[in-house]
């Protein structure tokens, strides 16, 4: 191929390069090869010494004939297939000076080489000197001439040189003639990658012009997909690179599949997402044709957790149906008759289950758990990812020590299979594992592994961020910092409810989230926060029974008990109220998570109510002795006790017990779970006899500072307008609508006594009228 002339550009200084030619002619070797890219002045210097040697240059792919000039100059057009070198130059007979690109191969030098004829002359040493520079212009032009060109010929009297013109004089000088493996690895090179493409001296010249090589590079490239050869050479480059997404991209753009399939399973198949990133997982399944990704069981594998991800349960069991059969969506039949299917749709089986709103069965779990055995025990991305399937479930119900083995068992597969997106996960599952322990110091241990996972994640995962983000904060939070979850929640919740996330990070979320937004904003921005999420997740029934418990959990935070009462007896669920008042040891027998939410829920409201309600103590004790139970959910379960004690005038077993609740809570960090107990911690601490005995210990007086830096009053709001306790309740009662008949009926008085109440109430607030009541208790902040 004959070489491209340079376009026009500001004619550059004459440069001498006598000194150069000198070197040359004392070369005691008899071959002279000037072996160096495009842009280094070989033709120039070539010209030079021929005007020198009385001769001409001798320009063409045909092999000079032998003469009796004492040096031939031989000048190799680039591109071209050269003639082998005459045997009186590799015999080292006569003497030759020949210049051409590195990429051109002349027949017979490596015999030249071996008879010790041959001296290589490189980059480095046909660069121009300061030296050379200084006679050819002033010392102070030499040096920026220098500065600016590096030495590199081509660059010379170029002091703003065309970034369009050096582009096209790049592409075509430079990046036309090399291989595709070359133009892949100077991609690389400009993109910071260590590479083999060229020498050091090169790569340091073209340094000068990076702006305009990439545009000669991509205009390259993109000339190169255009042709079906040299595309196919360029994709298989690519994939040699390590960069799978384009190797991928150019074998569809030119309708090769089946090559485009091959190295989409090498780069991860169905976990290409985890491997590469959502935008690369997104960008390579968009290029195959539907017709033959859905005849391809690791692409419908792909376009199922595809919709997954983006909520979409049912697009994702259609794919499976129409690929596998209708079985395939009966978890139960599945796992039953296991051998109708491979053990790479199992395993995919049972991670698609953490989406769907399914629970498995102790039998399940066992059926589920055979499936290991059949797992390869070097495929550790998917035995990794079936730990971290079974782990959701495990978090689900409440078996958390379970849930920390196979956490454990699922890192060591991610860290094996060397993908830290995965491994990020589990860090932040475990970190969540913690928290609902209540232990937010081990919790952070945790979440400082997952920042070290996220750091070695090779692209960007904003989501990913985002969630590290969230549970910083939310550990922050459970130590008695909410400004960080404030934060959040101010400026990232947008993103965050409508990107993907794991079910059990859901529950995380909506519960630090909704609490962080009724304490430090109000009930109202805690319930549309709510409300975000309920549209969100409409179509999962455990999201909306999750949704529908805490709000209730929030209304009883703002004093709007009734409200809350209401909410969750709409809930059409086995655990009402007669049912959790009349229980006993079943109480400690709850296993489902939603049930125990529920059940404390009533139990939090027959405390408020009816503190001394027989049986109450014993009940409580029962849903305390829960093994299914949280370490959070426990901490307030002890807190209504020590309440329930001290209504029943048991002073001693009330303190003993809240001192070891605020020991626990000291150790572990936890102070959210007893910021939401306020309404009962108020009246607690408020009594003197256990204020004073509270105060002895030193991590008790810690928290209860964090506490009250929190917003926990010194003592209960009715007390500081003079109300008593009974007038206080009534008056809360009234301002959810509740009628003096209902009040009595809940609160085990009569009407009249609820009316002497009121009457008091009204006296002491300065008012007539029950709606003038409401709005003092309101202003007062009795009830949100």
């Amino acid at each position: 191929m004959p070489s491209t002339p340079m376009p026009s550009a500001p004619t550059r200084p004459h440069i001498d390069r006598a000194q150069k030619r000198r070197e040359l002619l004392a070369v005691t070797e008899t071959v002279v090869l000037l072996e160096a890219p495009a842009g280094m002045g070989k033709s120039i210097l070539l010209a030079q010494l021929a005007e020198e040697l009385g001769t001409s240059v001798y320009r063409s792919a045909a092999a000079p004939v032998e003469a009796s000039l004492p040096v031939t100059v031989w000048d190799i057009p680039p591109g071209s297939s050269p003639d082998p070198l005459p045997e009186a130059f590799v015999s080292g007979d006569r003497r030759i000076i020949i210049a051409k690109r590195p990429e051109t191969v002349l027949p017979s030098l490596d015999r030249a080489a071996v008879y010790g004829h041959v001296r290589r002359l490189g980059v480095s040493e046909l660069l121009i000197g300061r030296d050379e520079l200084r006679q050819a212009m002033p010392a102070r032009l030499a040096e920026r001439a220098f500065q600016q060109s590096r030495g590199w010929p081509i660059l010379l009297g170029r002091s703003s040189p065309g970034e369009e013109e050096m582009a096209r004089f790049l592409a075509s000088e430079l990046l036309a003639p090399i291989s595709a493996v070359e133009l892949v690895a100077l991609a690389a090179w400009l993109d910071g990658n260590p590479t083999p493409v060229a020498s050091s001296e090169l790569l340091a010249l073209l340094d000068p012009v990076r702006p305009a090589l990439r545009h000669a590079l991509a205009a390259e490239l993109a000339a190169r997909r255009a042709h079906p050869q040299r595309a196919a050479e360029l994709a298989a480059a690519y994939a040699g690179q390590g960069w799978m997404t384009d190797a991928i991209t150019t074998w569809q753009a030119i309708g090769r599949f089946d090559e485009a399939s091959a190295v989409y399973a090498a780069g991860g198949g169905r976990f290409y997402l985890y491997r590469h990133g959502a935008a690369a997982f997104d960008r390579v399944l968009a290029g195959f044709p539907s017709d033959y990704a859905l005849g391809n069981d690791t692409l419908v594998m792909s376009l199922a957790m595809q919709a997954l991800k983006h909520g979409e349960v049912a697009r994702a069991r259609r794919l499976l149906a129409d690929r596998f059969g209708s079985g395939i969506n009966d978890f139960h039949s599945v796992f039953t008759h296991r051998e109708k299917y491979s053990t790479d749709l199992l395993a995919f089986r049972v991670v698609m289950l953490i989406y769907e709103d399914y629970q498995l069965t102790d039998e399940l779990f066992e059926q589920v758990f055979d499936t290991l055995g059949d797992l390869p025990l070097d495929d550790h991305i998917v035995r990794g990812s079936f730990y971290n399937s079974v782990l959701e479930f495990y978090i689900r119900g409440r078996r958390l020590a379970a849930a920390e083995d196979v956490a454990q068992r699922a890192l060591y597969h991610y860290e094996q299979a060397k993908v830290p997106m995965l491994a990020f996960y589990i860090s932040l599952h475990q970190a969540l594992v913690r928290l609902l322990m209540g232990d937010a110091n081990n919790a952070r241990r945790h979440a400082e592994q997952a920042a070290r996972y996220l750091h070695a994640i090779a692209f960007d995962s904003p989501g990913d961020e985002r969630l590290l983000a969230l549970l910083n904060a939310c550990i922050d939070y459970e130590g008695g910092k909410p400004e960080p979850l404030a934060r959040f929640l101010s400026t990232e919740l947008d993103d965050f409810v409508h990107g993907e996330i794991w079910p059990s990070l859901i529950e995380f979320a909506l519960h630090y989230g909704s609490q962080a937004l009724s304490e430090h904003f109000s009930t109202l921005a805690a319930r549309n926060f709510l409300d975000r999420w309920r549209v969100y997740q409409i179509s999962n029934r455990q999201f909306g029974l999750m949704i529908e418990l805490r709000e209730a959990a929030i209304l009883q935070n703002a004093n709007r008990w009734q409200e809350a009462a209401e909410k969750i007896a709409a809930l059409a669920t086995r655990i009402t109220r007669s049912w959790v008042a009349a229980a006993g040891e079943e109480l400690e027998r709850l296993k489902d998570r939603d049930e125990i939410v529920q059940a404390m829920i009533w139990l939090r409201h027959i405390v408020y109510e009816q503190p001394t309600r027989p049986h109450l103590e014993r009940q409580l004790g029962f849903i305390i002795g829960n093994l299914n139970l949280t370490g959070r959910q426990r901490l307030c379960a002890e807190v209504w006790l020590a309440f329930v004690h001290k209504r029943q005038r048991n002073l001693s077993r009330a303190r003993a017990l809240l001192q070891k609740v605020f020991e626990e809570a000291a150790r572990l960090g936890a102070i959210a779970p007893l910021a939401e107990e306020r309404v009962f911690l108020s009246e607690l601490v408020e009594q003197q006899r256990i204020g004073e005995y509270l105060e002895i210990s030193a991590p008790v007086r810690q928290v209860l500072r964090r506490l009250r830096d929190g917003g926990l009053p010194n003592s209960a709001l009715g007390a500081q307008n003079g109300l008593s306790r009974r007038e206080t309740k009534v008056l809360m009662m009234i301002s959810e609508g509740s009628s003096n008949k209902f009040i009595a009926n809940a609160l085990g008085l009569s009407e009249a006594t609820v009316k002497f109440h009121l009457s008091n109430a009204y006296r002491k607030l300065g008012c007539k009228r029950r709606r003038e009541a409401i709005s003092a208790a309101r202003a007062l902040g009795l009830v949100s």
